[in-house]
C-alpha cells in the first residue's frame, strides 16, 4: 500500500526508501524532504553536522539502503546511545483517543533527551516494541499494555527543572532544523565567550566544578548516563567543546553545554550570529578607510585641544630623558611626564644609537617578563588543567610566547598535566560487571514489586546497557551466571 517497490524494513527512528512511496501516499505526506524534516528525529542532527554528512545521509534515507546512518551521525560513539525507543505521554493517549478515537506517535517524545511530554510535564514511557530484542520490527500505535510503567524516580526541584530546560533546548534546536549549520570553529569561540562571561576565565577550576554540579542532576537517567560527574571529568568535557574541533559530535553533547552556560538555545544564537557577523581582525577584503586631504579640512575648532609640537630640549631635560629610556620606559610614558610629542624621543633615539639599542633591549626583556608573569599567573589558577585548556583560556598569550619565547614555554606547558586517559586496557571490567549485576537485581526486584512478569525483554528496557553488553561474550560473568541461575530456577522467562 505505501511502497511502490518491495516494502523495506521497518525503523521508526531513521526510516528509508523513501523515495520508493507511491504516489497516492505521497500526495497525503509530502514527498521524502517533507516527511524526513517534519516527521522524524533527524533534524536534531542537522545543525552541529558538516553538510557533506547530512547530504550523504540523506540519501541514505531516501534511497533503497538503509547503509551505516548511525556511524555517519557518531550515535554509536557519541556516549548518548543509538536505540531510540519509542516513546508516549499516557495524557497525551487519552487526549487522542477522546479526540481522533485513536492514539499516534508524537514525534516531539521522541527526540533523545526528550524525558518529559512537553505539553502535561509528565514523564514519557517507553514502548517494550520495536526494541533490539523484541524480535521482528512492526507496525504498531501507543497503547498502555505495550509501555514501560512509569519511571520510579523521585527528583528533586532543581533537576526536574534542569530537564525540563534540557528538553525545551532540544525541540528549539529541531526547530531551527534544516534552517541552520553551525561552524564548529565558531562554536568553540562561543563557548569560550560565554566562559569569560560567567567569569569562569581564568579560574578553570570553578567552571569545572560548576559543570559538574549540573550534569550531576541529569547524571542518573537514560540517556544521559556518560555526563561527567567528577570535576576531573568535567573539565575533559569544557576541553574537548572550546578547543580546535577535530570532529562533530552529538548534539546532546552541545546542548547540556549551552544550557549551562546560555540558559538557553537562543541565546546561543545570538552570540553566534554576532561573532559570525564580526569582520576579521586580518581581513584582506576590509576596505581601507578613506582618503582625506588634510588641506581640506579647514582650521580646527576653537575648543579643540593644540597638538604639542617637536622642540629643542634643554641639556638636563635631555639627560633625563635619556636616562629613562635607558632603564626600558615606554615612550609613552615619558612623553606624559616630559610634556614631548612620539616625534621629539624618536629623533632622539636615531640620534643616540646607543641609548636606542639599551632601550630595545631593555624594553624587550620587561615585554617578556610581563607575559612570562601572565602565564604562570593563569596557569597557578588552573593547576589541574591541561596546556591545551590553559591556552584556550588566553590564546594571544600563548602565540605570542609561541613566537617570542617558544623554549620556555614548552617547558611550561610540560610541567602541566596532559589530560589524556587511558584506552580501554586499563578498563575495570570487574567494577563494571558488579555494577551492571546490581542494576539487573534492582530491576528484577521492581518487576517483582509490581506484579509484572519478569522476562528478558523487560529487564532489557529497565536496563538498557544488558543487550549490549551480554553480546560480548568475553565479559561480564557474575551478570552472566545470575541471569541463568534465575532462569534455572524459573524465575524469568527467555
Amino acid at each position: 500500500m505505501l511502497f511502490d517497490s518491495i516494502a523495506p524494513p521497518i525503523k521508526h527512528d531513521f526510516p528509508h526508501c523513501l523515495d520508493g512511496l507511491n504516489c497516492h501516499i505521497r500526495s497525503i505526506w509530502g514527498g521524502p524532504e517533507s516527511i524526513i524534516h517534519k516527521h522524524t528525529i533527524f533534524p536534531l542532527f542537522i545543525p552541529f553536522q558538516s553538510q557533506h554528512r547530512i547530504q550523504t545521509v540523506l540519501q541514505m534515507l531516501k534511497g533503497e539502503s538503509q547503509g551505516s546512518i548511525k556511524f555517519q551521525l557518531g550515535l554509536l560513539t557519541g556516549g548518548f546511545g543509538a536505540d531510540h525507543a519509542l516513546k508516549a505521554c499516557n495524557c497525551c493517549i487519552e487526549a487522542d483517543i477522546s479526540q481522533y478515537g485513536v492514539a499516534y506517535w508524537h514525534v516531539a517524545h521522541q527526540f533523545p533527551g526528550v524525558l518529559i511530554c512537553p505539553i502535561h510535564n509528565v514523564w514519557l514511557q517507553e514502548s517494550i516494541l520495536n526494541r533490539r530484542w523484541s524480535g521482528r520490527f512492526q507496525f504498531a500505535l501507543p497503547h498502555q499494555a505495550a509501555l514501560t510503567p512509569l519511571p520510579d524516580v523521585d527528583l528533586a526541584p532543581n533537576a526536574m527543572d534542569t530537564l525540563e530546560k534540557q528538553a525545551s533546548s532540544i525541540l528549539d534546536l529541531v526547530s531551527i532544523g534544516a534552517s541552520r549549520c553551525f561552524d564548529p570553529l565558531l562554536v568553540s569561540s562561543v563557548y569560550r565567550v560565554g566562559l569569560n562571561q560567567n567569569g569562569y576565565v581564568p579560574n578553570f577550576h570553578h567552571a569545572a566544578t560548576s559543570l559538574a554540579q549540573h550534569t550531576s542532576l541529569l547524571q542518573p537517567l537514560h540517556p544521559f548516563t556518560s555526563l561527567p560527574t567528577t570535576v576531573q571529568k568535567a573539565a575533559t568535557y569544557i576541553q574537548h567543546l572550546v578547543r580546535s574541533p577535530r570532529g562533530h559530535c552529538h548534539p546532546l553533547k552541545h546542548l547540556v553545554m549551552i544550557t549551562w552556560l546560555f540558559g538557553s538555545v537562543e541565546a546561543f544564537i545570538d552570540i553566534y550570529d554576532r561573532l559570525a557577523a564580526a569582520p576579521e581582525p586580518d581581513d584582506p577584503h576590509k576596505k581601507p578607510a578613506p582618503y582625506t586631504n588634510k588641506q581640506t579640512l579647514g582650521p580646527s575648532p576653537p575648543n579643540q585641544t593644540a597638538k604639542l609640537k617637536p622642540k629643542t630640549l634643554k641639556p638636563f631635560i635631555r639627560a633625563q630623558i635619556l636616562r629613562q629610556l635607558s632603564r626600558g620606559i615606554p615612550k609613552i610614558a615619558i612623553c606624559n611626564k616630559f610634556g614631548i610629542t612620539i616625534s621629539t624621543v624618536n629623533k632622539l633615539l636615531r640620534v643616540e644609537l646607543q641609548v636606542k639599542e639599551l632601550w630595545e633591549m631593555k624594553n624587550a626583556q620587561l615585554e617578556l617578563e610581563s607575559h612570562r608573569a601572565d602565564w604562570a599567573s593563569l596557569s597557578h589558577k588552573n593547576q589541574s588543567s591541561s596546556a591545551s585548556i590553559v591556552r584556550s583560556l588566553n590564546p594571544k598569550l600563548y602565540a605570542w610566547l609561541y613566537r617570542n619565547d617558544k623554549a620556555w614555554l614548552l617547558d611550561q606547558c610540560s610541567r602541566l598535566p596532559t589530560g589524556r586517559k587511558g584506552n580501554n586496557s586499563k578498563i575495570d571490567w570487574h567494577k563494571r560487571d558488579v555494577e551492571l549485576e546490581r542494576l539487573v537485581q534492582d530491576a528484577i526486584e521492581i518487576l517483582f514489586t509490581r506484579g509484572s512478569d519478569v522476562g528478558m525483554n523487560r529487564i532489557y528496557t529497565l536496563v538498557p546497557s544488558l543487550f549490549k553488553c551480554l553480546q560480548n561474550s568475553n565479559r561480564y560473568p557474575r551478570t552472566r551466571a545470575l541471569l541463568l541461575s534465575l532462569k534455572q530456577r524459573r524465575l524469568i522467562d527467555g
